[in-house]
């Protein structure tokens, strides 16, 4: 592993660690900001589609950046777009509003089998647990 290192002049151990403690945390502003403004812009603009105010739609899309800033900054995230984006919401959305006695209503709004409403559930709760408790690992898994 030491040859390989040496290879491609890749440190090791302390001179790593010395490395990484030295390295900035944070991308230079020149490489964000554009798409901060870009992303407050589309999601105002969206909300001024769905009829709110100039004002209105700007704090609500300043306050929307915020939001997912505070969740997910500094992390590279992978959102999907298209169909693959509108089922996934979809499905958080049936998940969130189901109840017992409302899957055939549930179906039928979102033109769906009743089966495949209850396939969505079993498998928004695995992710939901999944998020909640992490993953459980017994030692069984190599």
């Amino acid at each position: 592993m030491d040859d390989q290192r040496d290879l491609i002049g890749m440190p090791a151990g302390d001179e790593a660690e010395e490395m990484l403690a030295r390295a900035p945390m944070e991308l230079p502003e020149a490489q964000w900001a554009g798409m901060l403004s870009a992303l407050v812009a589309v999601v105002e603009s969206k909300f001024r589609r769905l009829g709110l105010d100039e004002e209105t739609a700007t704090r609500l899309a300043i306050a929307a950046v915020l939001a997912q800033g505070e969740y997910a900054g500094g992390r590279s995230i992978y959102i999907p777009r298209g169909m693959r984006l509108k089922n996934a919401l979809r499905d958080a959305d049936i998940y969130r509003r189901a109840k017992r006695g409302n899957i055939p209503r549930l179906a039928q709004e979102f033109d769906l089998t009743e089966v495949s409403v209850y396939r969505i559930l079993r498998e928004q709760r695995d992710l939901y647990l999944a998020r909640v408790q992490g993953r459980l690992n017994f030692g069984d898994e190599a």
